[in-house]
């Protein structure tokens, strides 16, 4: 299952986002999940998540 979330970002940060998901040929939104993913489980290896 899935959940929605809604974040603001500062208008420069949304800018880079999004040449990075044209870049990538994916949608802004599948860039973020992809990347909060990845930050999650890294920090799952460090230990500082249970």
């Amino acid at each position: 299952m899935s959940k929605r979330v809604s974040v603001s970002l500062p208008d420069l940060t949304h800018e880079k986002l999004q040449r990075w998901a044209d870049i990538e040929g994916t949608s802004l939104a599948d860039l973020a999940a992809y990347l909060l993913r990845r930050d999650v489980e890294q920090t799952e290896k460090e230990g500082k998540l249970n």
